[in-house]
């Protein structure tokens, strides 16, 4: 049971004192027969303020700690655009949640782990509801929470509580548990690593029987949602900051007893941990490491929730001294609204203003191996999620994610995307290319015997096979409008399909071995094996290795495309070269690989 935390508080009694700055002697306690006891440690500044919440020098059972110094950021960006979809949640509004035993006082922070528990109440239930609303009044006026300590709980239906209140959302909105910048209310879960964490709580007791599928299912669903969202690789261990500043290393997604003295989250659902993460990873791909500083962008805030839209109607304080700390989270300004630390400002508005961003390119080798420039992110291997030949990668326009296809005609997703299918087995023909939609919500597989393959909301507006063109396949780009697409083809023409015109093919500047599209759509360039870069349409002329001073023993192989000004040509093995305003990324020539597909990376 989730018994770590024994002592009971007369929370606002406690919560007057320390806001005037006495420290008040608590008392009171109760304890609810079947019903596992989480821990309150963060449910406001004034428990803080205190210091009553928390054993500044408790250790957990499993979690090791260390004083190694670890780079932690204050730098978060903002949630992954490419997420899986949330999976439906019970508001608390629909559970019965009691809103007038809740206090007004909330903590956010950006997540980073996942923990999961069990009430290690009665099992199969036949009122669900009533276990939540019972695990509310417990936490709330038994245990002298500020509200339930689990951000959700699920039922053995697979049935997911909204648990902790975050804000308040709009019609048809997700219920995400966190503020409008994607920073999760920290809960009252796990004594000593509530913030930064999300708590995810099975009703029933799990020491004897193992969860119901429906559980289960709903639970890998939820935690690859979280995952996704937040970049949490699902099989990491990365480094986490208490409140104090202390570091410790544990599972990204872990049971209770990993990080208190407890049988939470009972023998037989932590037995499953394992596995739980590697379906999450098979849904998500991995991520890398991203430590964050939780104590210097732990974010207090009191008063009504906040409305749909940010809008705050109380005071919001940094985790520090909110008179003189402003290097984080400020108060709240005269109308209401509350102001987030400066990076995640320029964040989100860079976010809202141009919808994507570019941080760097990745190359695949033909090994299986995602090499990465810039400040792209690796995200995994296709060789590791049975991609073993890639022979191309599609970025998604927004968000940062990619989609890699094998020669089979397989493809991995990664980043977040979700695999909206594949052509393996659609035929003898080897993949050629694949490409996304604008939208992201799909690709398009072409093979090389001209067979085009669209999945997710990709359309189909014919294909080479389909029109007899004879002939191989090399490369396809799109219309950002999804109306119509270029084929490369083997005997160097370009196929309009579609919306897309038939705007010309190289003639006397050698054979095309790729092509990249305008962002009017209304345009193409077309590299050829020379190096020379012929722009077709709207498409300006930016130069190419051709004329440039520089010399590749490798032949070229790529061109991808930054914006409506600048490209990036890449030989076979992975050397790269900007023209116009693209920009220049440190190059992979001399590695030995043989580059078999680029893609931009994006956030």
């Amino acid at each position: 049971m989730c018994d770590a935390c024994v002592p009971q508080f007369n929370r606002r009694a406690l919560i007057r004192g320390a806001m005037i700055g006495g420290v008040v002697a608590a008392t009171g306690s109760l304890l609810l027969p079947g019903i596992a006891h989480a821990d309150d440690s963060q449910s406001g500044p004034t428990m803080e303020s205190a210091s009553m919440a928390e054993d500044a020098s408790s250790l957990s059972a499993h979690a090791t700690t260390s004083t190694k110094a670890v780079a932690a950021t204050r730098d978060i960006p903002a949630p992954n655009a490419n997420a899986i979809a949330a999976p439906p949640i019970v508001t608390r509004a629909q559970w019965g949640a009691d809103e007038t035993i809740r206090l007004d006082n909330r903590a956010y922070a950006p997540i980073r782990k996942l923990i999961v528990h069990h009430t290690a109440s009665a099992n199969n239930p036949k009122n669900p509801a009533s276990v939540v609303r019972q695990v509310e009044r417990y936490h709330a006026s038994g245990r002298g929470f500020s509200d339930t300590g689990y951000n959700f709980l699920i039922d053995h239906k697979g049935v997911i509580y909204e648990g902790r209140a975050a804000r308040r959302y709009g019609v048809g909105e997700v219920i995400t548990g966190e503020d409008d910048t994607g920073w999760g209310v920290v809960g009252a879960h796990a004594k000593g690593y509530n913030a930064s964490s999300c708590g995810v709580c099975l009703i029933g007791d799990f020491e004897g029987v193992a969860p119901t599928d429906a559980a289960l299912s709903s639970l890998a669903w939820l935690l690859s949602w979280k995952a996704s969202r937040h970049r949490i690789d699902a099989n990491g261990k990365d480094d986490y900051y208490d409140i104090y500043g202390g570091h410790h290393v544990f599972a990204n997604i872990s049971g209770h007893r990993q990080v208190g003295r407890t049988l939470c989250p009972g023998p037989r659902l932590y037995s499953l941990l394992p596995s739980i993460r590697d379906e999450v990873e098979r849904r998500i791909g991995n991520w890398e490491p991203l430590v964050v500083d939780t104590p210097g962008l732990l974010r207090y805030e009191w008063g009504t929730l906040r409305a749909p839209g940010g809008a705050v109607t109380a005071t919001s304080v940094s985790a520090t001294n909110p008179a003189t700390d402003t290097s984080r989270t400020v108060a709240a300004t005269s109308t209401g609204t509350a102001t987030t630390t400066p990076a995640a400002t320029a964040a989100a508005a860079a976010t809202r203003s141009t919808g994507t961003r570019l941080t760097g390119i990745r190359v695949a080798s033909s090994t299986g191996t995602v090499y990465t420039a810039g400040k792209a992110r690796t995200l995994g291997n296709p060789g590791a999620s049975g991609i073993a030949s890639p022979v191309a990668l599609a970025n998604a326009p927004t968000g940062d994610g990619y989609w890699a296809l094998g020669s089979n005609g397989a493809v991995a997703a990664f980043g977040g995307l979700a695999h909206y299918g594949d052509a393996a087995g659609k035929g003898t023909a080897v993949a050629a290319d694949i490409v996304a939609t604008p939208s992201g919500a799909g690709y398009w597989v072409l093979l090389a015997d001209g067979g085009i393959y669209p999945f997710g909301d990709a359309g189909y507006a014919s294909s080479p096979k389909k029109a007899g063109l004879g002939g191989t396949a090399r490369r396809m780009i799109v219309r950002p409008q999804s109306d119509g697409y270029w084929v490369l083809m083997s005997d160097g023409r370009i196929r309009a399909f579609g919306g897309a015109k038939q705007l010309g093919t190289t003639s006397d500047a050698g054979t095309p071995v790729d092509l990249a599209a305008t962002p009017s759509g209304a345009g193409y360039w077309v590299l050829t094996e020379s190096g020379t870069v012929v722009p077709f349409g709207d498409a300006i002329d930016k130069g190419d290795l051709k004329r440039s001073t520089v010399t590749w023993k490798k032949p070229v192989a790529h061109l991808v495309a930054t914006s409506a000004k600048g490209y990036v040509i890449v030989n076979s093995e992975g050397s790269m070269l900007a023209f116009g305003d693209a920009p220049a990324y440190a190059s992979f020539g001399g590695s030995g690989m043989t580059a078999t597909g680029v893609a931009l990376a994006c956030s």
